[in-house]
């Protein structure tokens, strides 16, 4: 079923479970055709969000001060490190929060801990590349699942804090990128795998490590479509 919300948000708005019920619904009513394969549209757009209409709202603004990311020059693997996890301590009571009050978490892909993802990721910067820090994983999967794990802590930590849930995922995924040490560890880290001599590293970051709105102006969301797929 092709819906016609912003990328990321297959159930159109968050926090709205009436709408999410209703999107899933028309999904699984796909699977009442007897023959297929069935292709449906939903034709009804995601209610606007404060953040959308303009009314008034709180201001979409951290209450705590990160510090700034370090400069991203050769041979600093050891600062980023140490500078990345500083930062994880100053979020670590957010998504603590976020679990808390959500009851979940997308976090769990990786065999690390937060701090283990970011060591595993910084490390890729030095000269030597980290083993697998699991025997049923290649390095190159072991760091996607990695990243993975890291970049969905801070998106459900920043979620926590006051402002945070009601800006839109543009927003959010801005101030990832733009704005923090893990950010600037991931950036210096495509920048430094592109030039690996291993294939299976160079077609990792080109095709899975930085989304396209890092390079670019982030966008509005609105001119893609998210594809739901039922299955029985």
């Amino acid at each position: 079923m092709w819906v016609p919300f912003e990328l990321g948000r297959p159930f159109g708005a968050p926090n709205n479970p009436e709408f999410q019920t209703k999107v899933l619904k028309a999904l699984l009513k796909t699977l009442e055709a007897e023959s297929g394969p069935v292709l449906a549209d939903f034709d009804e757009d995601a209610p606007l969000s404060t953040a959308d209409t303009g009314e008034e709202q709180e201001a979409w603004a951290c209450p705590i001060e990160l510090q700034a990311p370090p400069p991203q020059t050769e041979g600093d693997a050891a600062a980023m490190e140490q500078a990345l996890l500083r930062e994880i301590s100053q979020l670590r009571p957010w998504y603590e929060l976020s679990v808390e009050q959500r009851g979940r978490t997308t976090v769990g892909v990786s065999p690390l801990d937060i701090d283990g993802n970011a060591s595993y990721i910084t490390a890729f910067l030095g000269h030597e590349w980290p083993a697998s820090p699991s025997e049923d994983m290649s390095q190159i999967v072991a760091l996607k699942n990695a990243y993975e794990d890291m970049r969905a802590w801070y998106f459900e930590a920043v979620a926590a804090q006051p402002g945070k849930a009601a800006g839109t995922s543009n927003q959010v995924t801005d101030w990832f990128w733009h704005e923090t040490t893990a950010g600037a560890v991931l950036k210096k880290l495509d920048e430094t795998c592109r030039e690996s001599d291993d294939a299976a590293m160079r077609a990792f970051v080109r095709f899975l490590l930085l989304p396209r709105a890092v390079t670019k102006t982030v966008g509005d969301g609105s001119d893609g479509y998210t594809a739901l797929q039922a299955s029985d």
